[in-house]
C-alpha cells in the first residue's frame, strides 16, 4: 500500500466575506482517503469551511461543508474517509450542492453535509465569514491518501 500526506494549511477571512484557500492534488491516483480537519473559529464572526472538489478545469462543486464554528469557538478536530468504495448517506437521496468558478458557491451544500465518493484530482478549501468577522484563524486539513499496490 502506498501512502501520501497533503494538507491544506490557511488563516480563514479576517473580515466578512468569502475567499478560496488552498488547493491539493494528485488525488486521482489514490483509492481512499482519510480527512482529519483542525478547524478553529474567527473571531467577530461564524465561519463556514467547504471543500469543493474540480469537475473540469476551474469548475468546482461542493464536497463537504463543515458544521459552521461559531464566534471565537475552540479548535475541533472532524474525520471523514472518502474513496471509491466510500459514499455518504446523502447520496442515497438527491442533495444540491453549490458550484462555480469563483470562490462564492451558487447553492451552497448544506452545513454538516458530505457527498462522499472518490474527490476527483483536485480539491480546494473555501472560507465563508460571517457578518462581523474581524480576524481569522489557522485552519488545517489532512488528507492522508491510500493507494492499493496492484
Amino acid at each position: 500500500m502506498t501512502v501520501q500526506l497533503s494538507v491544506i494549511s490557511d488563516t480563514s477571512p479576517a473580515a466578512p466575506g468569502t475567499v478560496v484557500g488552498s488547493i491539493i492534488g494528485g488525488l486521482g491516483d489514490f483509492d481512499s482517503f482519510r480527512i482529519d480537519a483542525l478547524l478553529t473559529g474567527a473571531t467577530g464572526g461564524p465561519l463556514d469551511v467547504y471543500l469543493q472538489r474540480e469537475l473540469a478545469t476551474n469548475v468546482w462543486a461542493d464536497w463537504l461543508h463543515y458544521t459552521q464554528i461559531a464566534t471565537g469557538a475552540s479548535a475541533v478536530m472532524v474525520t471523514a474517509l472518502a474513496g471509491a468504495s466510500v459514499v455518504s448517506a446523502d447520496v442515497l437521496a438527491l442533495t444540491t450542492i453549490g458550484f462555480g468558478t469563483t470562490a462564492a458557491p451558487g447553492v451552497a451544500l448544506a452545513a454538516g453535509k458530505f457527498i462522499g465518493g472518490h474527490p476527483g484530482s483536485r480539491v480546494r478549501a473555501v472560507y465563508v465569514a460571517g457578518a462581523s468577522t474581524s480576524a481569522g484563524a489557522a485552519q488545517l486539513i489532512r488528507f492522508t491518501c491510500y493507494r492499493k499496490i496492484s
